[in-house]
């Protein structure tokens, strides 16, 4: 993908190396490699300067989108000088993620690497000038910013922008190939294309500003929520009727995360920042083997990847039925009927693995409906289904209760427990109406709602779409509902 970037031009080289045994990286999370003034990069930013702007001396000439040397010498710097980074030991480099996932290496002299080709890549100029010649990169002001940069260790010069673009075979192709190597990366559909098959996160070490000891910075987070998205006190969402504004609100809920910004944060919380970085490095370094660690911590991400590939599509899908069904339908027909059932089957595939049912409806001392009022029986329903991923990770996180790195095996438990009890609460609530409906309307071959009961029909239909709508707002996870109906051909 790199090639799509830096490849036209009159003097690249594409070098390969390889690993010559596991290494240790730092990671920042997120599209922490995109150059954009969107927050992607506002993490590294504030652990290296403490805002997200760049030093504060306005006479450093620092680029912000550009000067990517500078983000990488001072990040590597920062690990030497904490004595982290020694040529073939400790952390020896920085991962971070834009179209695909790049590596930023602080010494290749490093005996933990070995340079297998080396190579130009550059072609012939065409003999012609091209119809059509895409807009440089950057204007001449910003190259000759960028020019003026120099690489963290060699001394040689960042690549030169000043492309013959007009001559240039390649470039449009190169831009299409670079798209279609994002578009692999990123399939919605599984969580696991999107992850590095060569980087191994350790989960029990990690840094989030979500953890409760960043207070100050929370609450101002919950402030902003607050005001741009119509929330109570309580972190509910607050109708004010319209089904318009409804919409458009379930909409900016579900993408509110991006909004998330830092560079507000205070002065002590920036200070807790770094302290706990380098605490967690610490750790990392003196870590008896990568091979150890991997093998005792808890694969967190992994979990998460479980949760939302489990859930994601289903709930979206089932808002959209929940929307169909509650569209005009003749609810005293045959039609209601199957439509009801195919919504059932739904729901009943999300609840199986922990919710009882009677043994039939028919010789059963309770229904459903009776179940629904013994407390105890739903209370079950709801742990089993609350524990479902966290039965394993409860053992773990135990027999690390007493280790440093506690504190990020609670912060991501808490979190997963939170997801999962609005997931489970919303899923059982509704599975026992739809339950007590089916009993009531449809459970017999010839029983249909009367008139009277057509109005109570629909209402049910549209709290169970908001609940399910409001709901996978609350989750926020857009990126993995967004797809195309329909695919383009092959050519």
């Amino acid at each position: 993908m790199a090639y799509g970037i830096m490849g036209s031009t009159r003097n690249s080289f594409l070098s390969t190396y390889q690993t010559t045994r596991p290494v240790k990286c730092l990671y920042f999370d997120g599209a922490s490699g995109a150059l954009g003034e969107t927050g992607t990069m506002d993490m590294q930013m504030l652990f290296l300067y403490g805002n997200t702007t760049g030093p504060p001396d306005k006479n450093s000439n620092f680029y912000f989108l550009w000067d990517e040397y500078a983000r990488a010498q001072r990040l590597c710097s920062w690990l030497r000088e904490n004595k982290s980074h020694v040529p073939g030991q400790g952390i020896e480099g920085i991962v971070r993620m834009s179209a695909g996932f790049e590596l930023i290496w602080c010494d290749f002299s490093s005996p933990s690497l070995r340079l297998i080709s080396r190579f130009n890549v550059s072609v012939p100029l065409l003999g012609y000038d091209r119809t059509f010649s895409p807009m440089p990169y950057s204007q001449k002001r910003d190259r000759a910013l960028v020019a003026t940069r120099q690489s963290p260790q060699d001394g040689l010069p960042a690549p030169d922008w000043d492309i013959d673009w007009e001559h240039e075979p390649f470039v449009a192709s190169q831009q299409w190939d670079w798209f279609t190597g994002t578009s692999a990366t990123y399939n919605p559909g599984d969580l696991a294309s999107a992850r590095e098959p060569s980087i191994k996160l350790l989960d029990a070490d990690l840094v989030s500003l979500y953890s409760p000891q960043y207070g100050q910075y929370l609450s101002t987070l919950v402030e902003h929520e607050r005001e741009h998205f119509n929330l109570t006190l309580q972190g509910y969402w607050h109708s004010d009727g319209s089904q318009v504004s409804r919409q458009a609100a379930m909409r900016q809920l579900m993408r509110r995360r991006a909004s998330h910004r830092v560079g507000n944060m205070s002065a002590q919380d920036v200070d807790r920042l770094r302290f706990d970085l380098k605490q967690m490095v610490a750790r990392i370094v003196s870590a008896d083997s990568h091979d150890s660690q991997s093998r005792h911590a808890v694969s967190w991400s992994h979990t998460c990847d479980m949760i939302v590939n489990n859930f994601a599509k289903r709930l979206i899908h089932l808002q959209h039925l929940l929307r169909e069904v509650s569209d005009p339908i003749d609810v005293l027909s045959e039609t209601s009927r199957r439509h009801f059932a195919f919504l059932r089957e739904q729901i009943h595939a999300l609840l199986m693995p922990f919710f009882e049912y009677p043994a039939t409806f028919e010789t059963a001392s309770e229904t459903p409906e009776q179940q629904e009022k013994r407390p105890e029986k739903t209370l079950a329903s709801l742990d089993r289904c609350k524990r479902r991923y966290l039965p394993v990770i409860h053992h773990i996180a135990a027999s690390t209760a007493t280790t440093e790195s506690s504190n990020s095996h609670h912060s991501v438990k808490q979190a997963i427990e939170e997801v999962m009890d609005n997931i489970c609460t919303v899923l059982i609530g509704i599975g026992t109406s739809v339950e007590n409906t089916w009993l009531h309307h449809f459970n017999q071959p010839k029983h249909l709602p009367d008139l009277k009961q057509q109005q109570s029909l629909r209402t049910e239909y549209v709290t169970w779409h908001d609940q399910i709508e409001e709901l996978n707002a609350w989750l926020g996870w857009a990126p993995h509902w967004m797809q195309c109906d329909r695919l383009c051909a092959w050519n």
